[in-house]
């Protein structure tokens, strides 16, 4: 879970300094959702465990 929270704005940051390359700005904005997807699962796992 930290390292999937901590991916989503590091993904965000990575994305922002590729703005002027459009593909390369959305992939990593692709990425970071995905990363948010997955600490949205993992955050639903240790609620589901409690």
């Amino acid at each position: 879970m930290r390292r999937s929270s901590r991916s989503v704005s590091a993904n965000i940051s990575e994305a922002w300094g590729k703005r002027k390359y459009e593909k390369s700005f959305i992939a990593k904005l692709t990425d970071s959702e995905g990363e948010a997807r997955e600490t949205q699962t993992w955050l639903q796992f240790a609620y589901a465990c409690c």
